[in-house]
């Protein structure tokens, strides 16, 4: 919601940082799989050392990089189709990456698997209606719970986690997880009926 609603204000801030990083020569792709290799790494660190506070910003400030890789693309005008692909794949995976990680460490693999469910059918909805030629309309409501909402929520969680590690009798990551599985399936419903209403439209 927050990336559809503020998109041109948002992407000339990454364009401007994305200026001085495509000085370095990096390419849009090296952007992406230094996010990926870096999200792993995280995430695996995370299952040894159980340091959610430190899990959870170095996950936030890696996922930064998930917007620099299409700022560095616009700005070196090496767009492309493979490249916003390759974006697409990657993160299906960091969001894996994190969110069993999660699991693994607080032991909470319902909500985990349910949110990590509710994100992969989020993002295949709308792929799959692409396909098939039933391109939504704009207007509406926004996507409420788009990946970057869920990026912050979660890492916002696993900050606070240590300092407040039980909430109404629940651990505050517990409470975390249900609140993403909530709004993931009814993003995911707004995308359904969207691109439901498509397909009727077109006979």
């Amino acid at each position: 919601m927050i990336d559809e609603l503020f998109k041109d204000r948002i992407d000339r801030l990454w364009d401007a940082i994305a200026r001085t990083l495509a000085g370095t020569g990096i390419t849009p792709d090296g952007v992406t799989w230094t996010g990926f290799v870096l999200c792993f790494v995280n995430s695996a660190f995370f299952v040894v050392h159980h340091n959610y506070w430190v899990f959870g910003l170095l996950a936030g400030l890696i996922e930064l990089l998930d917007n620099l890789d299409g700022a560095v693309a616009r700005v070196q005008g090496q767009s492309t189709r493979r490249g916003a692909y390759l974006d697409a794949v990657t993160d299906r995976y960091k969001d894996a990456f994190i969110l069993l990680a999660v699991a693994e460490v607080t032991g909470a693999w319902l909500p985990a698997s349910l949110a990590l469910m509710g994100s992969l059918v989020t993002s295949y909805i709308a792929a799959r209606a692409d396909v098939l030629g039933a391109i939504a309309k704009p207007g509406g409501l926004p996507d409420l719970f788009e990946r970057l909402e869920r990026t912050v929520v979660l890492c916002v969680g696993l900050v606070l986690t240590p300092f407040v590690p039980v909430l109404g009798g629940l651990p505050l990551i517990d409470w975390v997880l249900w609140f993403l599985v909530l709004m993931t399936q009814i993003t995911a419903g707004q995308r359904f009926l969207r691109r439901w209403r498509a397909f009727e439209e077109e006979g």
